[in-house]
């Protein structure tokens, strides 16, 4: 069972953290803006936040695709950089700043309470994966590609779904 669940963890995290990439990495200048509109750091600092999160991301995007004992590196880099992008969400909340997470490309909808709760499930998902690694390590197992195949579609369905998880709120909300 638990080589299921780190596949599933593994595919998740990576393909999370490249979907984000490739939407923030087509305009890193809008990105730039958008760390800026958070008001956490100074602005003339805000290229040198969106350069390193997007250095960050394609490295755990790296790491997942890599098997081994450098997976555990690739989990804990994406916990990390979840605390800090929901601390940033939250704090932004708690502030009343009117701005767009822009967290899986150009949006206009403003950081809500959903942006928290897709973050903690992500953050989840990190650390079960860590977990997993960890447990799963003593007892190698090669998993067969239809296998990972559909592990692979399972997560894909997973990540459309909470990636989304604002609008579909609003959807049962009625707005």
């Amino acid at each position: 069972m638990l080589p299921y669940l780190l596949m599933f963890c593994r595919i998740a995290i990576g393909v999370t953290f490249a979907y984000s990439f490739l939407t923030k990495a087509r305009d890193v200048n809008r990105f730039a803006r958008t760390i800026a509109n958070f008001k956490l750091l100074p602005s003339r600092l805000s290229k040198l936040a969106a350069t390193l999160t997007l250095i960050g991301e394609l490295t755990v995007i790296v790491l997942m695709a890599v098997d081994g004992r450098l997976l555990p590196i690739g989990f804990g880099l994406a916990v990390l950089l979840l605390l800090v992008f929901t601390m940033a969400l939250a704090w932004t909340l708690v502030r009343n700043i009117q701005t767009s997470c822009n967290c899986f490309g150009a949006s206009r909808q403003p950081v809500t309470a959903y942006d928290l709760w897709r973050n903690f499930g992500f953050l989840l998902l990190a650390t079960v994966g860590w977990w997993s690694h960890k447990v799963a390590n003593s007892t190698s197992v090669t998993l067969h590609p239809v296998e990972v195949m559909l592990i692979g579609t399972v997560a894909l369905a997973f990540i459309l779904i909470w990636t989304n998880l604002a609008d579909i709120g609003a959807l049962f909300q009625g707005t």
